[in-house]
């Protein structure tokens, strides 16, 4: 063989080798991303617990005082429901619950405040920086109630404020106030208590 021929074949063999180390690299390289892959999509997402139930409980309460706190009602607790989020995709159950907590004016409330009520929880909302909503009515007639007015805090939570009409001329307030990121806790779980309005004021009862 001469010479020329003789490097002509080696570089051919390097060539043919290189080639096979490269295929081999890709090929390791594929397997590695397959499990990495896998492996990721076996770890469930993390939850993400945003209150505990007394950060909650604490939260409600400055939510109310910001919405209704200028208005003067007198407002009761009215009960809190605690509903568990499903099993994780790793059948584990989850940690975290949809807390949602609900009060009720005590105040009697003349149906002639109706529309000043709502202009003063949608400012009181806006000065806050909360998200407003569009208001919903039901049925879906302004003032034939009840009218549902929400929004949202700058942290995610759901505010929302239903005024009702009674046959007797006057309206229920209720506002509810829940957070989908609190720890699971069921012993917070408050029956809903329906109260009615049973203090009379010398401005909103006439």
């Amino acid at each position: 063989m001469s010479g020329r021929e003789w490097v002509k074949a080696a570089l051919v063999a390097v060539a043919s080798l290189a080639v096979a180390f490269g295929v081999m690299v890709v090929l390791v390289a594929v397997e590695w991303w397959s499990l990495a892959s896998e492996e990721h999509s076996s770890k469930p997402e993390p939850e993400v617990v945003r209150y505990t139930p007394e950060q909650f409980e604490e939260l409600g309460e400055r939510t109310v005082q910001e919405t209704l706190g200028g208005l003067g009602l007198v407002l009761s607790d009215s009960g809190c429901t605690v509903e568990r989020h499903g099993p994780r995709p790793d059948g584990t159950a989850s940690k975290v619950a949809t807390f949602d907590r609900r009060f009720t004016a005590r105040t009697r409330i003349s149906a002639s405040h109706r529309q000043e009520i709502e202009d003063r929880v949608q400012a009181a909302w806006r000065l806050h920086g909360y998200w407003l909503d569009p208001a919903v009515w039901t049925p879906k007639v302004p003032g034939q109630g009840p009218d549902v007015l929400s929004a949202d805090t700058s942290q995610g939570t759901d505010v929302r404020v239903a005024l009702s009409p009674e046959t007797d001329g006057t309206l229920t307030l209720t506002m509810s106030v829940s957070d989908t990121h609190v720890a699971y806790a069921p012993e917070h779980a408050r029956p809903l208590s329906p109260l009615r309005p049973d203090t009379e004021d010398a401005y909103w009862s006439h």
